[in-house]
């Protein structure tokens, strides 16, 4: 990964488009919202923002918080991907003026991550709530089964009233047992958990106004699985403003590799364009400037210089 290139790249499309560049990779956190929100309030900003995004998700309070920051601050706002872009990373997305794609790009569904009670592991909020639409789907078709059978076997010796009784019991005897196990307040704590994505996409897109008829609801109850994969063919069916990248994106995507196809265990949130009261000199930058051309990096961590920065960052080979 040559980080001379990927500045030069990142500067070549802030200027084209008028952008301040970020990366993004890694699990999305509180921390980060509240650097990224000191770090714009003080630099001097472009009239646009692109962010490469990767992740796998996080906490949905930070994601929201993330993309209103981000609507809030510039004019356009486009989400750049490569890789996995899950759960919060989607919600983030929902903000953008406009999403981009590489082929293998993918994001996921706004289901939020419910704690298994009594353990550390998670699990999606629609597994509790499919589990209940599931038992009442089998409950009508015992009911339904049974009654027709009693009428049909009976030879008209059972009358209807009897047969709806009967079957009716059967199939009350039979779900019982298990829907006792089951627990209204968990019931209801789910239900309010899954609507957090689904109330802040609809705060996000009475901005953004890039979302279709109905995409909310889709995004956060029509997946069966969290980690369901939605490519860009279907996300253009989603979201009005889809495209794939251009030349100077796709080839900034490929100079920075793996880092923006898998989130990384160390997130890296910086900006990787420099800032817009910088002038990028190519020929001056390497022998001259140093640290002063570097890129804003943006991190829970204290500022590093960009040969500190340089170091961290090659790491993660391509």
């Amino acid at each position: 990964m040559d980080l001379d290139k990927i500045n030069k790249l990142s500067n070549t499309l802030a200027a084209q488009t008028d952008s301040d560049v970020f990366l993004y990779t890694g699990s999305i956190g509180s921390l980060i919202e509240n650097d990224l929100l000191n770090k714009c309030s003080k630099a001097k900003r472009r009239k646009n923002a692109i962010l490469i995004l990767c992740t796998y998700g996080g906490d949905p309070d930070a994601g929201y918080k993330i993309s209103r920051l981000f609507q809030q601050k510039y004019e356009k706002f486009t989400v750049l991907i490569n890789g996995v872009c899950k759960s919060a990373g989607t919600l983030i997305t929902v903000g953008a003026n406009e999403i981009v794609m590489s082929d293998a790009a993918e994001i996921g569904p706004l289901d939020v991550q419910i704690g298994k009670k009594d353990e550390l592991e998670t699990d999606s909020g629609l597994t509790v709530l499919s589990a209940i639409k599931a038992l009442e789907d089998k409950t009508f078709e015992l009911f339904e089964t049974s009654f027709l059978r009693l009428k049909a076997r009976s030879s008209g010796r059972i009358t209807l009233k009897s047969a709806m009784e009967m079957a009716n019991k059967l199939a009350i005897g039979t779900i019982t047992p298990v829907m006792s196990q089951i627990d209204p307040m968990h019931v209801g704590e789910v239900s309010r958990a899954m609507n957090i994505g689904l109330e802040y996409g609809k705060r996000l897109d009475n901005k953004s106004k890039n979302c279709k008829f109905d995409t909310l609801t889709q995004l956060a109850n029509a997946y069966p699985s969290h980690g369901f994969v939605i490519d860009r063919d279907e996300v253009k069916n989603l979201f009005n403003k889809v495209r794939e990248p251009i030349p100077l994106e796709a080839e900034l995507l490929d100079e920075l590799g793996n880092v923006s196809i898998t989130p990384q265990v160390n997130t890296i949130f910086q900006q990787i364009s420099d800032p817009a009261d910088k002038v990028f000199d190519t020929q001056s930058t390497e022998s001259n400037q140093g640290s002063k051309a570097g890129a804003v990096t943006l991190s829970s961590k204290p500022r590093k210089s960009v040969k500190a920065t340089k170091t961290v960052k090659s790491r993660n080979p391509k």
